[in-house]
């Protein structure tokens, strides 16, 4: 029998290639090879497979903000500067049509959001506990989920050059401590 995960990367294959109306139970056991019992085992409704789904984009969201915090030297907007880098990375998980899907999806039942709204209020702690000034840090994260929720629908807002000038930009609003002053 697969694994819950064969199961998640499945349906996640189904709501790339054909978008989230055509996944089915039934179509995420015959993409991952196993019964509908095998995936009735590991989710026990659509509603249980989007969640998981869910958690893993979310835990794809954590993975690449931690190793981005990592490498970030500690000081003021720490968190800020992490979420803005993380925001432009081209691997990130705004940049995979399954995010948009499932968030679609996720509207239609709000209950399937109640993991994303503890993601937001942990990353909302982080921010507070270490920005000299919340407002100016939250502007700016408002600003990347904007690019982020944006990235899902597939708009983009100019080319490599102009997305790299924005996220500059950015990281010098978080290092200057005169205000917005350059």
């Amino acid at each position: 029998m697969g694994t819950s995960e064969d199961i998640i990367d499945a349906a996640m294959a189904i709501v790339r290639e054909d978008g989230v109306a055509r996944l089915t139970l039934d179509a995420a056991a015959k993409r991952a090879g196993v019964s509908k019992g095998g995936v009735l085992y590991h989710f026990k409704s659509k509603d249980d497979l989007i969640r998981g789904m869910v958690q893993r984009l979310i835990d794809q969201c954590d993975q690449l903000n931690r190793s981005y915090y990592e490498c970030e030297p500690e000081g003021p907007y720490r968190w800020a500067r992490t979420l803005v880098k993380a925001c432009f990375d081209p691997t990130g998980p705004a940049n995979d049509p399954v995010g948009g899907a499932l968030l679609a999806a996720i509207t239609v039942n709000p209950v399937l959001m109640e993991p994303i709204h503890a993601m937001y209020a942990r990353w909302q702690d982080r921010l507070a506990g270490d920005s000299p000034d919340p407002t100016r840090a939250g502007l700016i994260c408002c600003a990347m989920d904007g690019l982020f929720f944006q990235r899902l629908m597939g708009i983009r807002l100019g080319d490599e050059a102009a997305q790299e000038r924005l996220k500059l930009h950015a990281l010098n609003l978080l290092t200057d401590t005169e205000g917005g002053r350059p």
